[in-house]
């Protein structure tokens, strides 16, 4: 394979990088095929889990087996000459593209939804607001005539099956079918703006179409993979300006981590990864230009704020007269976006939006590589009792942790603004940390720093990539919804030991310039 060996005109490295990516294409194949085949049952019952757990394995050592290939084509890319030729760049890149949209094609094509159920949220959103009915004012268990603080121990689709009814019919075809597939049904939306005018036209496709919730769920998949194709078809003009072969790409392009989750979920995240890669593009090509990359980084923020400290790194070393430039348009882009669905009926969606965010980030913890940890020393030193639980202790201990993860956070941001480490590398630090310092660490958070690998590699978001969707383990637990603790172990201990090689590998390369060559 062209641009991959440091002696590539010797038959034994063309066999071995002809190797590598057949491994590669072999292993995504079992991928799809074991995608395909996976059934999950969120049944509480020990019987539930012990099935969820025999599905899972040849989803696991799937990825692993693509994730072992990529491995070897890292390596491999390391030893081999950085530039390529035009005409070969263009080739092994079409190739790398093809590959990369047939397995998502086929994933889309064979899997339903069964990892997570947050698409089908987003299709409620699409559709409600395509209907004109604002996804932040209405809780899908008010659709029943609940109220949204109301507990309910039956699922939505218990009580619809017992003939409890929409409250006024449907609001469009298929409403009935949905409902029950909503999780946390007692909550409003959580997902921000740039996402929510996305859903919208996922749903204006739809319109008043008869449309199964896995019709609907296929389309917004698809939608979310057009983005993610996207994503790489910009990484492939960024390595295009850095003189890097076109193969750097193949390490997201064929990666199982966003074939699982954007292809195969759907996760709204591939919206603000691309924005994110096309922000770092127009830095590249000219920083002065703040307003161009502003923009993208602003859009980025409405579907997730992980974006909005990594405006710092793109703003060192410029003046004040560029940061309050950049501030005040990325606040205009963030109104402009969020005014029509914020702020009606005197501010109420915006309230119900943060009593939402306040749940999940109060309450809500899974797979934290310190925030867990942390929780059980301070139940060593404090401890709960076993018998009538402190709950106003276990509050405490939980606000704890936080604070601690979110200083972890700031402590990183404050150490990548004073380092030498050009953009790209920065914002995959600041990433990773958001990741590992989370209280909730679910696999496609890692996506924004894992699109970065191409153009800014890191052993340990690489790790991470392998291990992180581990945590899924806890579905063999539909009971209790536990992480067993080995599991913990497994997962980080290689991330952090990664992380030093990481530290290491950065004191020793000089620091590359931000701007890109043309």
């Amino acid at each position: 394979m062209p641009g991959m060996s440091a002696q590539p005109h010797q038959p034994g490295s063309v066999r071995v990088c002809v190797g590598v990516v057949i491994g590669a294409i072999v292993s995504l194949t079992a991928l799809v095929v074991a995608l395909a085949m996976m059934r999950l049952d969120r049944t509480p019952s020990v019987e539930a889990g012990q099935a969820n757990l025999l599905a899972l394995w040849p989803y696991w050592a799937a990825s692993a087996c693509v994730w072992a290939a990529l491995t070897g084509m890292w390596m491999l890319l390391r030893r081999a000459p950085q530039a390529q030729p035009r005409g070969r760049f263009a080739r092994v890149a079409v190739f790398v593209l093809g590959v990369a949209v047939a397995v998502r094609v086929g994933v889309l094509l064979t899997h339903e939804p069964t990892l997570s159920d947050d698409v089908y949220r987003y299709v409620l959103d699409g559709r409600n607001l395509a209907h004109g009915i604002n996804p932040y004012l209405t809780a899908p268990m008010q659709r029943l005539g609940f109220e949204s603080d109301t507990i309910v121990e039956r699922p939505l689709g218990v009580l619809m099956q017992q003939g409890r009814a929409l409250v006024d019919g449907e609001a469009w075809p298929g409403e009935g079918a949905l409902l029950p597939l909503i999780n946390n049904p007692e909550l409003h939306t959580i997902y921000l703006p740039t996402s929510q005018w996305v859903f919208a036209v996922c749903g204006a496709i739809i319109g008043d179409q008869e449309s199964t919730p896995i019709q609907s769920a296929r389309l917004i998949r698809a939608a979310m993979t057009l983005f993610d194709v996207a994503a790489i078809g910009l990484m492939l003009v960024v390595l295009r300006r850095c003189d890097r072969s076109a193969w750097w790409a193949a390490l997201y392009a064929w990666h199982p981590l966003p074939i699982t989750e954007i292809a195969g979920s759907g996760h709204q995240d591939s919206i603000g990864v691309v924005l994110l890669v096309l922000a770092l593009v127009l830095f590249a090509a000219k920083p002065q230009a703040a307003w161009r990359w502003t923009i993208g980084l602003a859009m980025a923020a409405l579907v997730k704020p992980v974006t909005i400290p990594l405006a710092a790194l793109f703003l060192k070393g410029r003046n004040l007269r560029a940061w309050l430039g950049s501030a005040v348009l990325g606040l205009v882009v963030c109104v402009a976006l969020a005014a029509p669905l914020w702020f009606t009926h005197s501010g109420e969606p915006l309230s119900n939006l943060t009593k939402t965010a306040s749940r999940f980030s109060q309450k809500w913890a899974h797979f934290g590589s310190v925030y867990e940890p942390t929780l059980w020393v301070l139940g060593k030193v404090d401890p709960i009792e076993d018998e009538g639980i402190d709950w106003q202790k276990k509050e405490r201990h939980e606000l704890i942790a936080r604070a601690i993860c979110l200083a972890l956070v700031g402590a990183v941001i404050a150490a990548v603004f004073f380092s030498r480490l050009d953009v790209w590398a920065g914002c995959r630090v600041v990433l990773l940390a958001m990741v590992l310092f989370s209280s909730t660490a679910h696999p496609w958070y890692l996506l924004w720093a894992l699109v970065l690998m191409p153009r800014a590699p890191s052993p340990a978001v690489w790790i991470a990539s392998l291990t992180l969707p581990w945590g899924y383990v806890q579905l063999g637990d539909v009971i209790d919804w536990t992480v067993p603790t080995w599991v913990m172990f497994a997962a980080y201990v290689p991330v952090y030991l990664a992380l030093v090689i990481d530290l290491w590998m950065g004191q020793r390369r000089s620091p590359e310039s931000d701007r890109l060559k043309q």
